[in-house]
């Protein structure tokens, strides 16, 4: 019986993604619908939420498969990046600096509570990695997840709007901003709008997850310098 929550998920998704597609509007995203049609499920309703995330373990599972998936646009675009090595590089560890430092900032202003300071710290990176990350710095995972879905959702909804409004047009930097800012959820947005966007978001997504990996304990150690 439990597992029906599986199926259900699965049916929830198709069918919101099948009645959102000819809505132009951000906010038609099957992903957000998918999540508030739950929450209000298990805001009035008795279900429990817990069998219901017992029931979902294989697509937390099928979560690092994917994001290794994400390698074969890589693979039709490795002639441009290697020419652009060195700006993708830069582009995507100023990106994730200044991600980290800018959200740290913003909720230093707000909290002074250390474990949702570092659990916020791997915010634009994909779930896995940022689950990983907030463990070994001292934050909640589960915080972590919540945070790293929120993000990529708001990326999806309005990262390409906002590119636009600002005028950058180019599809290659188009591609990194979204990886680098809104992860897999911004990749697969990335790969709807066109191929070399989505591979340069993936291409993004990964190497923004290894500098977030190996930048979280300065940014940690910051925190517990600066956070009485």
């Amino acid at each position: 019986m439990i597992y029906a929550y599986l199926i259900a998920t699965t049916l929830v998704f198709l069918a919101a993604r099948k009645i959102l597609q000819p809505i132009q509007n951000p906010l038609a995203n099957p992903l957000l619908v998918s999540i508030l049609f739950f929450i209000a499920l298990f805001s009035f309703t008795p279900l429990n939420y817990q069998h219901y995330a017992e029931a979902n373990q294989p697509f937390v599972w099928l979560l690092e498969p994917a994001v290794v998936a994400l390698a074969i646009p890589l693979f039709y675009q490795i002639s441009q990046i290697k020419k652009q090595f060195i700006p993708i590089m830069i582009s995507c560890f100023a990106g994730v600096v200044i991600g980290i430092s800018s959200c740290l900032l913003m909720a230093i202003l707000l909290t002074q509570d250390k474990v949702l300071l570092l659990s916020l710290l791997p915010k634009s990176v994909t779930s896995p990695i940022a689950m990983a990350i907030a463990n070994e710095v001292g934050g909640l995972a589960s915080l972590a997840a919540a945070v790293v879905i929120a993000v990529g959702l708001l990326g999806a909804l309005a990262g390409f709007t906002v590119l636009k409004l600002f005028n950058i047009t180019n599809e290659q930097a188009q591609g990194l901003a979204m990886g680098c800012s809104a992860h897999a959820i911004g990749t697969a947005k990335a790969m709807e709008v066109g191929t070399e966007q989505g591979a340069f978001s993936s291409l993004a997504l990964v190497i923004s997850g290894i500098l977030t990996a190996i930048l979280a304990p300065l940014f940690a150690w910051l925190i517990s310098t600066l956070v009485l």
